[in-house]
């Protein structure tokens, strides 16, 4: 299961925690002082992105992803439907309370290029760059093989971690989710090899994927989240909806114009030596998970969320669902292969919709299967390499 629903339940506990010694010490100030004006707002955010609905593709618009070192920026990306005018839309924008943008909320620019805002805090003292592309949907499909040779750094609290993408020729890049961020919140000072997503040099060829499931230090040991396993996924997480649900804010899925067959590729894995539950460390054995799902989009539902492994992957929109059945530790690279089993939910693949990107598709690796419910073995090492999405040619 996935790290990244630990680290935003953590974060959702501290937040709570956190706003109760606010209000704590808020009440306290009352009662022995008279009663002040509110200290303007220090954030400086886009919670939303208004357009017309007729022209949008989807509904969900990933506003929290990681800062863009090559953009010097925060990137938001807005897909509609193609034949839309780039060179005259006027977006409006949600922002946090007391802040402004510039160029002004509502005014018509250029879309054709990306178009950078800057939005300052209510007291002036921060800002915040964001780069919106406005873009008419992808024609070319993700890669389908994954050797996780490219990653980049990215600066978060005081902290830097990896990123991990795959870029080829004739394909979207694809830019693959973790918990990362969430872990950045649990202390600083802390490199990217640190992190429970990362990337080691000893992979079956040149670089592969590592996950590690870690320790979150005083902070989770206080609230009661005290690991953190190694995740990497396709998909998105909306941390701004988080704190009222994180398996909601976890999204599976990008759109796949294939029908895919199997998921295999080559694993290593070494369980921690003591695995954590229910407050205490016991003799149970850690094990990772790898799956992956199909699913069909429809206009109430355009991606799955965390919800779905805690029903057994079971959901109205699923087509075929992939999982390891036989994972264990290893310490030489060992094969699998993992077949999309269609029968289970009895659906047949509309071939135009397929075409017209009617389908997702993720792929979900965690170094311990638990760890949405905090348990697993701080230490245990997923090492993945040279993985393939094997789908059906089309026909010509």
């Amino acid at each position: 299961m996935l790290a990244i629903l630990d680290m935003e339940l953590l974060n959702n506990k501290f937040m709570k925690l956190k706003n109760l010694l606010a209000s704590t010490m808020t009440g306290l100030l009352l009662c022995t002082s008279c009663i002040k004006d509110e200290a303007p707002n220090a954030e400086a955010d886009i919670l939303s992105c208004i357009l017309p609905t007729e022209i949008l593709t989807g509904t969900n618009i990933d506003y929290n992803r990681p800062y863009d070192k090559s953009l010097n920026a925060y990137p938001i990306y807005i897909e509609v439907n193609n034949g839309t005018d780039l060179t005259k839309l006027a977006p409006a924008f949600e922002l946090t309370e007391g802040a402004s943008i510039e160029p002004a909320s509502g005014s018509t620019q250029n879309f054709t290029y990306p178009v950078r805002y800057t939005v300052t805090s209510e007291d002036k003292n921060w800002h915040r760059t964001y780069a919106i592309h406005i873009h008419y949907p992808e024609t070319k499909s993700i890669p389908t093989v994954f050797n996780f040779e490219n990653a980049k750094t990215v600066p978060y609290n005081k902290n830097e971690y990896y990123v991990l993408y795959e870029a080829a020729t004739g394909y979207s890049t694809l830019t693959w989710s973790s918990g990362n961020q969430g872990f950045a919140l649990t202390g600083s000072g802390y490199t990217p090899n640190d992190f429970p997503t990362g990337i080691s040099p000893n992979g079956r060829t040149g670089n592969c994927v590592q996950l590690i499931t870690r320790q979150t230090g005083s902070l989770g040991a206080m609230v009661g989240m005290p690991i953190a396993a190694g995740n990497l996924f396709i998909g998105s997480f909306d941390i701004s909806s988080a704190m009222k649900d994180a398996l909601s804010a976890t999204r599976f899925g990008t759109t796949f114009y294939y029908e895919p067959i199997k998921l295999e590729g080559y694993y290593k894995y070494k369980a921690g030596p003591q695995f954590y539950e229910k407050g205490e460390y016991t003799d149970k054995k850690d094990v990772f998970n790898i799956y992956a799902l199909f699913y069909e989009k429809t206009k109430d539902v355009q991606m799955l969320d965390g919800h779905i492994t805690k029903n057994n992957y079971e959901h109205e929109n699923m087509v075929a669902v992939a999982v390891i059945t036989d994972a264990h530790e290893t310490d030489e690279w060992t094969h699998f292969e993992l077949a999309f089993d269609y029968d289970r939910f009895q659906k047949k693949v509309d071939p135009q919709k397929l075409a017209n990107g009617g389908y997702n598709i993720s792929i979900i690796l965690s170094a311990s299967k638990d760890g949405d419910v905090f348990q697993g073995a701080p230490g245990s090492t997923l090492l993945i390499d040279d993985l393939e999405l094997v789908y059906k040619q089309p026909l010509r």
